[in-house]
């Protein structure tokens, strides 16, 4: 008996093992089935095969009963169109679920794309009641209401965390994304400088954000809408420094440099910060974009602040440089004017030191002595005294440049084309260096070498410098063209070209004169008018240069000098002449006819500020 029950429990204990093995091998194939339907699933969903997906996914949840493989199932419901049987779904699962926010807020979206928006809205103000006044689950809600477009009810369930005491969070931020989300730039604006009051450590988040609508504006809403409040917001809190410096900041994106100025000029009045550096950079960018007064005002600001400060050097190089590019955008040939700044300019370096630093100014002396005062020798010794100095490879080029600026203007074409390649080979793919080599095809299209000219010109078009490639395809196409009409009027418009360059005016017009009387055809003709326009602007005669730029684009709109024609225009309208509308006008044909020149983002800009100036 013994013996036969020590059998029993090892036969038992056998039978027990086998048993376990086999659950234990069932439980295993089916934990290895289920991850083969989740992965089919996966993929039917993201493939967008969704009855595929719906199946499995509800295969899942009947056998599983995990939220997840019901909100896919739903999901795939929604995406088939299938409402009816996802409205059935959803209210089931809520039965079970009644606090799964995701789902009420997806089956009010079923009502609503069954076309009864009143049902949805009503069923979410209902179920929103039962939201928890916690931050963490309105934020949650809101989030969802804004993934299925019921942004207001998103902004009401904001708006209602906003007012509990116990939350103590403005939801600010939040707001400012959903208003955004609907395309409410004003309510979004608002949104994110009330964020920006109250943590102004998130500066640089709201201005990115800021950077991002502007980027995105494609009619200028978004502009009027932010301009519009941080003007508000700086004069309802003017001690505001982020508002301030906010403002500062979205004027230099709109290139309304005076503006940019004045904020600054505030700031550092205040004493609370430094920016003079702020200050000197407006001077630079207004010099580089023609704004030669705003320029000459900050540079002004800053010497006559801190005398000999820290930017005395700066402020000194960039006031005689924007004094004298003012004087040559406005065609001034007063020889007294040019001997006073010259005599500026000596001061200057003798005060300052003759070193690197004071190159700039040693060019503005050479390009006074050359193209004004006509001592030509004199602006060939200072160039050649100060390429004596030890420089850098840049630095070198840049005063090579100048002198082969002066030889091409003293007929010494040779010792200038030897300038210019010596550049061209020192720095290769450098912007000055195709600068260089553009110089050069030029000089080649003043003597008549056109095919050399071309040959340069050709590779030139693909330059890294926008403003080189456009020069360069505006000569190739002023070669090319008048090549296929008229060879002797290319001829006569190279001339007239190297005459203008060394501003031998009256000689330049006769030339051109004789274009329009024996080579008139639809090529010669613009380049004619234009290059007579640009001669009345030397000259100082600007009416005459307004009706010459307005016989290039509306003669001859199809030219392709048409929009470098309007831009100046523009320009002169605006700066010379006053006339602001008008301008504003030629900005406007510009974007609107010309999408695809260089010169767009400029126009678009300055129409802008110019819009916002009329209208203040």
């Amino acid at each position: 008996m013994m013996r036969s029950s020590r059998w029993f429990r090892f036969f038992a204990m056998i039978f027990i093992c086998f048993v376990v093995a086999l659950q234990s091998i069932d439980a295993q194939n089916v934990s290895n089935q289920r991850q083969i339907d989740e992965r089919l699933a996966r993929e039917f969903y993201y493939k967008k095969d969704y009855e595929k997906a719906r199946d499995i996914y509800k295969n899942l949840y009947d056998n599983y009963n995990q939220v997840g493989y019901f909100t896919q199932y739903a999901d795939c419901l929604i995406l088939t169109s299938d409402y009816e049987t996802a409205e059935k779904a959803y209210k089931s699962f809520l039965k079970q679920n009644p606090k799964n926010w995701k789902s009420h807020v997806d089956l009010a979206y079923v009502y609503q794309q069954q076309g009864d928006n009143p049902k949805a809205l009503k069923y979410l103000n209902k179920v929103l009641k039962d939201v928890p006044d916690t931050r963490n689950a309105i934020n949650e809600v809101a989030n969802l209401l804004r993934n299925r477009n019921f942004n207001d009810l998103a902004i009401a369930l904001f708006d209602r965390g906003a007012k509990n005491p116990n939350i103590n969070y403005s939801f600010n931020l939040e707001k400012a994304y959903t208003y955004n989300n609907m395309l409410d730039f004003e309510n979004a604006t608002e949104c994110y400088l009330l964020y920006l009051k109250e943590h102004p450590e998130q500066y640089d988040m709201v201005k990115n954000r800021f950077r991002v609508m502007l980027m995105y504006d494609l009619n200028g809403n978004v502009d009027d809408v932010i301009r519009m409040a941080l003007l508000r917001k700086t004069q309802e809190d003017p001690e505001n420094e982020e508002f301030a410096s906010l403002l500062m900041w979205y004027s230099l994106q709109q290139q309304d440099y005076e503006l940019a100025l004045m904020q600054l000029k505030a700031l550092d009045k205040r004493g609370k910060g430094d920016y003079e550096n702020d200050i000197i950079t407006v001077a630079q960018i207004a010099n580089d974009n023609r704004q030669y007064d705003i320029s000459i005002e900050a540079y002004n600001y800053i010497l006559n602040k801190s005398g000999e400060g820290v930017f005395y050097v700066d402020a000194t190089i960039g006031l005689i440089q924007a004094e004298y590019k003012k004087a040559v955008a406005e065609g001034s040939h007063d020889k007294e004017f040019y001997e006073s700044l010259s005599k500026k300019i000596d001061d200057a370096i003798e005060t300052i030191g003759y070193s690197k630093e004071t190159l700039p100014l040693a060019s503005v002396q050479a390009d006074i002595f050359a193209f004004e005062l006509k001592r030509y020798d004199d602006a060939k010794v200072l160039l050649n005294n100060a390429l004596e100095m030890n420089l850098s490879p840049k630095d070198k080029a840049v005063l090579k440049m100048k002198l082969a600026d002066v030889y091409l203007l003293t007929d010494e074409v040779w010792e200038a084309t030897l300038l210019y390649s010596q550049i061209e080979k020192a720095l290769k793919n450098e912007p000055i260096a195709h600068e260089a080599r553009f110089k050069n095809a030029q000089l080649r299209y003043f003597i008549g070498e056109f095919e050399w000219a071309q040959a340069a010109l050709k590779v030139l078009t693909a330059a890294t410098s926008k403003l080189v490639a456009n020069d360069a395809m505006t000569l190739s196409l002023t070669i090319n063209d008048n090549l296929e009409y008229d060879t002797i009027g290319l001829k006569r418009l190279a001339k007239a070209d190297y005459n203008i360059y060394k501003r031998n005016y009256y000689v330049a017009n006769q030339i051109l004169d004789s274009v329009v009387a024996y080579n008139p055809n639809e090529v010669s003709l613009p380049n004619a008018f234009y290059r007579k326009a640009k001669i009345a602007m030397n000259e100082g005669n600007y009416e005459l240069a307004d009706s010459l730029y307005k016989r290039v684009y509306e003669g001859y709109a199809d030219s392709y000098i048409a929009d470098e024609a309007l831009v100046e225009d523009a320009l002169l309208l605006e700066n010379q002449l006053n006339r602001k509308e008008d301008a504003m006008e030629c900005y406007s044909k510009l974007f609107d006819y010309y999408t695809a020149s260089v010169y767009v983002a400029q126009a678009r800009k300055s129409y802008r500020r110019l819009r916002d100036e009329l209208n203040k």
